[in-house]
């Protein structure tokens, strides 16, 4: 029925993202030895804590666009041993830079410009700053 339906008479269909979002920079800083509390602070609260796994943390993202049939799915598997990380399993995971893009959607808008640095900014002004004291 919807494909012969004329778009415009489809129903909206939103992008469904579920658990927790790691990136590649986050998995860099994960390290055999840290606590549960810098896990928490560095990767957030785990999607997935089982009452019986009580070390071991799951860390599950699923992306489901809208339109059409395209789903991704990434986990990261933190274990833990006396209450310290003693080694972690992990999909592949997107840089932050792709993951923000991935998040907004697939023609994401252009980054905003950093402001100008104070030199770059007295060169762009029409006011010499050698007389602008005055």
């Amino acid at each position: 029925m919807r494909s012969w339906t004329p778009p415009i008479l489809q129903p909206y269909r939103p992008d469904v993202q579920q658990g927790n979002v790691v990136t590649k920079e986050m998995v860099d800083q994960l390290a055999a030895g840290m606590t549960r509390d810098q896990v928490r602070f560095l990767l957030g609260t785990p999607a997935l804590v089982s009452v019986f796994h009580q070390d071991r943390w799951d860390y599950v993202y699923l992306l489901k666009r809208g339109k059409g049939s395209e789903v991704q799915s990434r986990r990261l598997t933190v274990y833990f041993k006396d209450s310290r990380v003693e080694r972690f399993d992990s999909d592949p995971m997107p840089p932050e830079t792709l993951a923000d893009n991935l998040i907004l959607g697939r023609n994401p808008k252009s980054l905003p410009k950093a402001p100008p640095s104070d030199a770059e900014a007295l060169r762009t002004r029409d006011v010499d700053p050698r007389n602008e004291s005055r």
